[in-house]
């Protein structure tokens, strides 16, 4: 779209949906019931919880990816999007004959959660195309889905656009040979690749391509592994009180690409930065509960943002 370069700062690309949140006090096993202590909906998939708090930190974003229906969880979604002026759902598609995917997530007093989803594998992908990608500076994607994440990847490669990818673990990947940064869980890493070494497996994304590659793994350090094959570490900060770890690897990868987009950060303030966004994002327990503001972030890094 000629004069449309660079309108968005952000194409979130990926996973459209709901989840529901039900808090418990232990979990339902055969004949043991339990009474839920609250339970809500809230916009869930990566793309959606990576672009909200995006949105509300004064970025500009554009979402695209999976097909929505026009039932009652489409309605929501929509509804709860038309709140961000800053965030643009044009390329979010319904159809009638498709279930909204949704999740119901059950959380247990330690922020722990388990996940029963429905609808993932069923809703058709609303390709990326050049024409979109030209509209943004960066690609939002994660590795939850086909072919049509390593297109979207290359879409925004061949206009030089930058990519920051979630959980693409595989070195044959594409998805993570295209990257600038890849964001890898380590429990999900430590599942797909039982013994595997962090930094070993990071630098083995690196000689297919990859750029940065950042580990997390909960509480403990994150391991950061910088394009040239340097390690360091980050500590994460000490967090009391959590509520709900759910939404903390979304807020952790939203941390790092609005650091990326920010002149002079370096790569440390940066992952500083989303540990803090991160970390606040699992004391939000009601479901009408804000998302960390920058200021809110900057206060527990100790200082403003730079």
């Amino acid at each position: 779209m000629p004069g449309d370069e660079n309108q968005y700062d952000v194409l979130c690309y990926g996973t459209v949906s709901v989840d529901n949140i039900i808090h418990v006090p232990h979990l339902p096993g055969p004949r043991r019931d339990v009474q839920a202590i609250s339970e809500h909906d809230e916009l869930g998939g990566e793309a959606l919880k990576v672009a909200l708090p995006l949105a509300v930190w004064g970025l500009r974003v554009l979402v695209a990816g999976n097909v929505i229906g026009t039932d009652r969880r489409a309605k929501f979604i929509l509804e709860e999007l038309s709140r961000h002026p800053d965030l643009d759902a044009r390329y979010i598609r319904q159809d009638p004959g498709v279930a909204t995917p949704f999740a119901r997530v059950i959380v247990t007093p330690d922020g722990e959660r388990s996940r029963i989803t429905s609808g993932y594998e069923k809703a058709p992908q609303t390709e990326l195309t050049a024409e979109m990608m030209q509209q943004a500076q960066l690609l939002s994607v994660d590795a939850y889905g086909c072919a049509e994440r390593e297109r979207a990847a290359s879409a925004a490669h061949v206009l030089g656009k930058r990519i920051i990818t979630a959980d693409a673990l595989w070195p044959q990947s594409p998805l993570a040979s295209l990257s600038d940064v890849v964001i890898i869980s380590g429990a999900l890493l430590k599942l797909n690749f039982p013994g595997a070494y962090e930094y070993d497996h990071a630098l083995a994304l690196q000689q297919q391509g990859a750029g940065v590659v950042i580990i997390t793994d909960g509480p403990r350090p994150v391991l950061v592994v910088r394009a040239d094959g340097s390690p360091f570490g980050v500590e994460p900060y000490e967090i009391r009180d959590v509520g709900d770890t759910s939404s903390a690897g979304t807020m952790f990868k939203a941390g790092i690409i609005y650091s990326w987009l920010q002149a002079g950060w370096s790569l440390e303030h940066a992952v500083r930065f989303a540990c803090a966004a991160a970390g606040l994002s699992c004391q939000r327990r009601p479901k009408d509960a804000p998302l960390p503001r920058l200021a809110e972030i900057a206060a527990l890094m100790g200082g403003q943002p730079r």
